[in-house]
């Protein structure tokens, strides 16, 4: 399974809502921390499941960065960890 659709199935088991458009432009602006679908707590969770997942490590600079915060910009970080390992 792609990055972008096991990252969707996180957050689809998280209460996420299939009736969007799941484009990566629209997914760049969804904030999954604004819209309630984790909490602070969760993000560890998130971090864990997807580190383990992917078979990657997000650094301090990756958590803390612009792209961290929407699915559309930890699905790119994601991809973009994949491939340098």
């Amino acid at each position: 399974m792609a990055v972008k659709e096991q990252v969707l199935a996180y957050f689809h088991s998280k209460g996420l809502k299939t009736s969007y458009d799941t484009s990566l432009e629209t997914l760049e602006q969804f904030s999954y921390l604004d819209s309630g679908l984790i909490d602070s707590m969760g993000i560890i969770e998130m971090i864990m499941e997807f580190e383990e997942t992917f078979q990657i490590h997000f650094d301090s600079e990756h958590l803390q960065s612009q792209a961290f915060q929407t699915m559309g910009g930890l699905i790119q970080l994601i991809s973009q960890l994949q491939s340098l390992s």
